[in-house]
């Protein structure tokens, strides 16, 4: 192994144990928030064989998120989910509303792992957006919107995570 070599394995397991700690901290007290101090030490356990699991079997680099920026990321989500929950109800309700789909195609300049994840999967809850395929070599992806305007809303997904994982911004990621 060449010496640059050990030292990005080096960063990388100090990634890695800094992620599976943030982890375990976020899964401790999630089982806190719903259980409470009920089965305290079931949670503890939970949260150290989760964190433990994912720090280890997660493909990709670990990166680890900032903790003071979950909230704002968390608001973000809950206020476009409910956006995209209202929407769609209103669609199906009201027959006069516009419904224009399309395809689109997002290219994706995260990286692989948490970050990329997260926005794949979170881009179905957002107003009027799918995630509707990926592309073989994972950097494009097809993005089905309902209405125009519906694709600003995953840029600033993409940007929000950005700002979780303290990543820096593209200088252009549309076609």
């Amino acid at each position: 192994m060449a010496a640059s070599d050990v030292g990005k394995r080096s960063i990388s397991n100090r990634q890695r144990l800094v992620w599976i700690g943030q982890t375990f901290v976020l899964l401790a007290l999630t089982w806190l928030a719903l259980n409470g101090l009920d089965g305290w030490w079931l949670g503890l356990l939970a949260a150290s064989i989760g964190s433990v699991a994912g720090g280890l079997l997660a493909s990709g680099q670990p990166h680890p998120w900032r903790p003071h920026r979950l909230l704002g990321f968390a608001g973000f989500f809950l206020v476009e989910s409910f956006k995209g929950g209202v929407d769609v109800a209103w669609r199906a309700l009201r027959l006069d509303l516009p419904i224009n789909p399309e395809f689109h195609r997002y290219r994706i300049d995260l990286p692989e792992g948490q970050p990329r994840t997260l926005m794949i999967s979170v881009i179905s809850l957002l107003p009027g957006t799918l995630s509707a395929d990926l592309s073989d070599d994972g950097e494009e992806l097809v993005v089905h919107t309902l209405m125009p305007g519906a694709m600003a809303s995953v840029e600033r997904l993409d940007a929000r995570i950005r700002r979780l994982f303290s990543l820096d911004s593209p200088e252009a990621n549309n076609e």
